[in-house]
């Protein structure tokens, strides 16, 4: 069975809300590794961030987020982000 879940870190300003940050308004987001159910993704994604050197990259004023979303909906998620990508260059943003 191939796995239905990818998890997507998304950057944030702190001027949002934890609750509030999505993909949509996200400054950055780099995609995660894949997962059969959610607490599998949550868990591989922490992994993943504390492992990673995100943390020291993120400028004043931003937080990281990680959700885990279904991979069919990642497609139009990753299109409405190329269409318009982040502005603040972070070597984790998708080619422009």
């Amino acid at each position: 069975m191939e796995p239905g879940i990818t998890a997507l870190v998304l950057i944030c300003a702190t001027t949002l809300r934890v609750s509030d940050c999505t993909t949509d308004n996200a400054t950055d987001m780099m995609m995660g590794m894949d997962a059969n159910t959610p607490i599998e993704c949550l868990m591989n994604s922490q992994a993943l961030v504390a492992q990673s050197a995100l943390a020291p990259l993120l400028e004043n004023g931003q937080y990281l987020k990680v959700v885990c979303v279904q991979k069919a909906k990642l497609a139009s998620i990753m299109q409405r982000l190329h269409q318009n990508p982040p502005s603040s260059g972070h070597p984790w943003a998708p080619p422009t």
